[in-house]
């Protein structure tokens, strides 16, 4: 007897399993994810002898520093933030990114606001060296002259100069001669500023500002042609290749089993994780680790403006389509 009683509750008890695996992902399923724990290293080392309107100036430009990720990219070392050196690759060799703390002698101290401007708009530096589209000036080219003027200031006052050299590119022949940056702008560099579209809402349009400007989310997840530039039309936001990771469609086009919907992308991007389409990982996690100090309002303009791209779904919808997809998935 008692060895059928104990073998009688091994089925027992997995029913009892399986019952509590649905019942606990029926109410994940519909609980907000945890905010994230992050640690905040974008630089706020702000002069001591700041007014009170020019602290609030730097303040919204630290804010569109961190819209624009610049830390990602400018810190090779955490020891000096925004001081450059972290190594990109490129099919045409390999660059590194800039100082661009206010160090006079190796970073951006000696910038004037009209040549700071030229750099991000039109990929021209100081000295008049063409930069490579690398730095996605592309999209910068899109940012208010506000946001522009807010954001040199971070730069020239809340960020603690460091000298680091920068380090030379390595980039192999015809690539390495900058001159011709300037017939590939005028091949493909569009510098208009954003405009907003009239029927489109205020939110729409704050995503649509965000994700194609200062947030330059084309710059990863739009295909390149042969020269480098981004593709335009149906291509924009359609999917590539970064460092060996894939930035997957943002479009329609999308891979996903499900389509994404404006609660989904809001998941994602405020957490960095999605029940239908997973977690935020490689070059996608540092991103995420940056939005979760956005406010909510910017994040649902973000998604806002990326799921029109997608065919609209239910929110409610979205976990039983999944699972259908799938399953048919399974058994093909």
């Amino acid at each position: 007897m008692k060895i059928t009683y104990k073998y009688g509750l091994v089925p027992l008890a997995a029913v009892l399993g399986v019952c509590w695996h649905l019942a606990t992902a029926a109410v994940q399923e519909h609980a907000p994810a945890p905010a994230p724990q992050v640690i905040d290293d974008l630089p706020a080392d702000y002069a001591a002898d700041l007014t009170a309107e020019q602290r609030t100036l730097v303040e919204r430009g630290r804010y569109v520093a961190r819209l624009g990720d610049c830390v990602a990219c400018h810190t090779g070392s955490k020891t000096a933030p925004m001081a450059g050196g972290l190594a990109l690759e490129t099919p045409f060799g390999k660059l590194y990114s800039t100082n661009i703390t206010p160090d006079k002698a190796t970073g951006m101290g000696g910038y004037s606001f009209a040549q700071f401007d030229r750099a991000m708009r039109k990929g021209v530096a100081a000295d008049g060296r063409n930069l490579y589209p690398a730095m996605p000036y592309p999209s910068y080219a899109k940012m208010t002259e506000d946001d522009m003027q807010a954001l040199y200031a971070y730069l020239m006052q809340g960020v603690t100069p460091v000298q680091a050299a920068n380090q030379p590119s390595e980039m192999g022949f015809p690539f390495n001669q900058r001159w011709g940056l300037s017939l590939w702008n005028w091949l493909f560099l569009d510098d208009t500023p954003f405009q907003p579209q009239a029927g489109q809402s205020a939110e729409w349009n704050r995503g649509a500002y965000l994700v194609q400007g200062v947030g330059h989310c084309g710059a990863c997840h739009t295909p390149r042609n042969a020269l480098g530039a981004e593709r335009g039309g149906a291509a924009f936001l359609s999917g590539a290749l970064v460092d060996g990771w894939e930035a997957p469609a943002l479009t329609a086009l999308s891979k996903a089993p499900v389509p994404w919907s404006a609660e989904s992308l809001y998941g994602y991007l405020r957490y960095g994780h999605s029940p239908q389409h997973g977690s935020a990982s490689g070059p996608m996690a540092p991103v995420v680790r940056e939005l979760a100090h956005l406010p909510d309002d910017d994040i649902r303009a973000m998604a806002a403006y990326l799921a029109s791209f997608n065919q609209a779904t239910e929110p409610a919808a979205d976990a039983p389509q999944a699972r259908a997809t799938l399953a048919r998935a399974a058994v093909a």
